[in-house]
C-alpha cells in the first residue's frame, strides 16, 4: 500500500514539473498600429496586412479590413512598405507618387523652377554658335529658367563639330528634397511619366547618387546627385541627365 501512494506521489510530482516547464503556445503578433497618410493629406489608422495587385490591405482598430491603392499613399508610407521586405545589404529604392497640385505649391524650389522641354533640345544637331538655342539656355539659366547653372556637353559630328547633346547638368541654386526633385525631374524637364516614379541608390564613380528608373528613349540616364545621404530625406544638388548618341 504505501508502495502505491509512493507511486502516485511520484507520478503527480513529475506531472506538475512537467507542466511548469512545457512552454505555452505563443499566439502569433498581431501587425503593429500605425498613421496611414494618402496624398491629399488624409489620415486612417491601421495595421499593414499584405500588398497585392497594387494595393495595400489594412486592418483597422475596429477589425475592418480596407484597402488602397499603392498610388493614393504618401511616400514616407511606400518607404515604410518597401523596407519591410529589404534584406540586408539590398539596394536601396524609393517609389514616389505624381504630387498633387496642393503638393507642389507648397515645394518652395520647385515653385522657383521654370520648364524646359528636354526632349527638344535632344533634336538640336548643330550647337556650336553662340547664338543657337542651347546657348541662350545656358546664359539665362539664372535669370529665366532658376538655376544657379546648366552645363551641357555635346558628341561631335562628322566634321569635328560640335553636334547633338551628350549630357546636361543642372545646378540648383540650393540642394533641394530627394522627393522633390523627383517630382521636378517629370514635371520640369517635361518628361512623360505618367505614374509613380522609382529611384535607386547607386553611384557615379566615387559619387554617391540616385538613378530615376525607366525614362523615356530619348534619354539614356537621370542622375540625382547627393549633397548627403539620408534615405528619403536626401537632399539633391545635381540633376544629371544623359542622352544617347545621334543616329548614324
Amino acid at each position: 500500500m504505501k508502495k502505491r501512494n509512493l507511486f502516485w506521489v511520484m507520478w503527480m510530482a513529475a506531472a506538475a514539473l512537467t507542466a511548469q516547464t512545457t512552454p505555452t503556445p505563443q499566439k502569433p503578433a498581431e501587425p503593429a498600429m500605425r498613421t496611414w497618410t494618402s496624398v491629399n493629406g488624409n489620415e486612417v489608422e491601421g495595421a499593414f496586412l499584405k500588398e497585392e495587385d497594387g494595393k495595400i490591405f489594412l486592418r483597422r482598430p475596429d477589425g475592418k479590413v480596407i484597402s488602397t491603392k499603392r498610388s493614393k499613399l504618401s511616400p514616407n508610407d511606400l518607404a515604410w512598405i518597401d523596407a519591410r521586405g529589404k534584406k540586408p545589404g539590398a539596394v536601396e529604392t524609393f517609389t514616389f507618387p505624381l504630387a498633387t497640385l496642393l503638393e507642389t505649391n507648397h515645394m518652395e524650389h520647385y515653385r522657383k523652377i521654370r520648364r524646359i522641354i528636354v526632349e527638344t533640345l535632344t533634336k538640336l544637331r548643330n550647337n556650336d554658335r553662340a547664338d543657337k538655342r542651347m546657348a541662350f539656355i545656358v546664359r539665362d539659366a539664372t535669370v529665366q529658367y532658376g538655376w544657379a547653372s546648366i552645363t551641357p556637353d555635346f558628341y561631335l559630328d562628322e566634321r569635328g563639330k560640335v553636334g547633338k547633346v551628350k549630357k546636361l547638368s543642372f545646378t540648383p541654386i540650393e540642394p533641394i528634397p530627394l522627393r522633390e526633385a523627383v517630382q521636378m525631374v517629370r514635371d520640369k524637364f517635361v518628361l512623360p511619366y505618367s505614374g509613380p516614379m522609382t529611384v535607386r541608390r547607386t553611384r557615379i564613380g566615387a559619387e554617391p547618387c540616385w538613378e530615376v528608373l525607366q525614362p523615356p528613349a530619348y534619354v539614356s540616364k537621370i542622375y540625382l546627385m547627393e549633397e548627403n545621404h539620408d534615405g528619403e530625406k536626401s537632399l539633391i544638388s545635381s540633376f544629371d541627365l544623359t542622352f544617347p548618341p545621334p543616329e548614324e
